[in-house]
Order: C-alpha cells, then sequence, then structure tokens
C-alpha cells in the first residue's frame, strides 16, 4: 500500500475546530460522533496512518524571519495521511468524509518516498 495524504477544505465553518465549542450542543455531539465513527471505521481496516484538525493560528517563516500568521479559513482544515491501494482507493475512501456531507471538500495526493 501507499501513503495518500487527504487536505480537508471547506464545510460548515461553525463546525470547524476553533469555532467547534461556539456550536450548539446537540450540533457538536453530532459532528464529533460521524468523525469519529469514520475515523474508526478506518482504523479497523488499516487505512488511516495519522490525522489531525488544524488550529488558525500559527507561524509564517520566510527569509525575512519569523511572524505570528492567523490561517484564513479558506485554507486547509485538517489533514489525514492514509494507506490505500491507489489514488482512485484513496479518493473513494475520501468521500465517505463527514466533511463531504457538511458542504466540504478533500484534496487527495500521492505522498513521495525518501530515497
Amino acid at each position: 500500500m501507499k501513503k495518500y495524504m487527504l487536505t480537508f477544505f471547506g464545510g460548515n465553518m461553525a463546525l470547524r475546530y476553533n469555532n467547534l465549542e461556539k456550536a450548539e450542543k446537540e450540533a457538536q455531539e453530532k459532528h464529533r460522533l460521524a468523525w469519529g465513527k469514520w475515523m474508526s471505521e478506518l482504523v479497523k481496516v488499516k487505512h488511516l496512518e495519522v490525522g489531525y484538525p488544524l488550529e488558525s493560528d500559527g507561524k509564517r517563516i520566510d527569509p525575512d524571519g519569523t511572524q505570528a500568521y492567523h490561517f484564513p479559513d479558506t485554507t486547509e482544515g485538517g489533514f489525514m495521511v492514509i494507506n490505500a491501494e491507489s489514488l482512485d482507493q484513496a479518493a473513494e475512501i475520501a468521500q465517505s468524509s463527514p466533511i463531504i456531507k457538511n458542504g466540504g471538500y478533500i484534496l487527495a495526493r500521492p505522498c513521495g518516498e525518501i530515497k
């Protein structure tokens, strides 16, 4: 199997990681349950390697130095590395993600190997 990175964009911004605590309790629970169930299923079939939501505040590092940076809502909200037989299978796995049902989208791309 090869590794693929899934990067999550969009969806309901009220349910984004930094906003989730502000959402209604029922919406929070439904959102967490959907993601927990999906990720648990991926673990069971050995597709999930690692994944995390991303916070909005970070640092920008460039030739001029390091400075505080706030990532806009238009950037990725999280990522996951999965194991799949092909890019088509990675896309099929991504299609069942809760973010798709929530109006968002996913970019899937193969991870290269360090040689």
